[in-house]
């Protein structure tokens, strides 16, 4: 019964979740991978690659790739920091500020039609749960 098993009802959720993100992207000229560069350096901003491809989950070369492309479209820039000549911090532009705003919406919006129907109560649990799982998951893997 897959409607039971949690590899599988992640997978669901991932699809459904990842449908409505990428049809609404699209429209904003962004490509795969890039919107949740644009929310975590909403949070972080002037991130080194390593800390966005860790808060992202994404390898050392998607990241890389990413970034350059970014930059390419004018929604990062990198800068040197005087105390650390060895790493580029990563920022928004304006441009990518913008964007990052409206990415951070859509994402809200599209979690607010996923807890349409839970309550407050539900949902908390909820969350605190699947941080749990993923936990122990990356514990597994450590």
């Amino acid at each position: 019964m897959l409607e039971h098993e949690l590899h599988f009802l992640l997978l669901q959720a991932f699809q459904y979740n990842s449908k409505a993100i990428t049809k609404e992207i699209l429209s904003l000229g962004l490509f795969p991978g890039q919107p949740k560069i644009l929310e975590y350096l909403l949070e972080h901003n002037g991130a080194v690659a390593k800390e966005i491809g860790t808060g992202c989950v994404l390898d050392k070369s998607t990241i890389t790739s990413l970034l350059l492309r970014m930059e390419k479209q004018d929604l990062i820039v990198r800068k040197k920091h005087d105390s650390d000549k060895r790493s580029s911090y990563i920022y928004l532009t304006q441009k990518g500020m913008s964007l990052a705003r409206k990415v951070k919406k859509l994402f809200s919006e599209i979690d607010e039609t996923a807890f349409q129907t839970v309550s407050e109560k539900e949902r908390e649990h909820f969350l605190e749960t699947l941080q749990t799982i993923i936990h122990n998951l990356q514990e597994a893997q450590s």
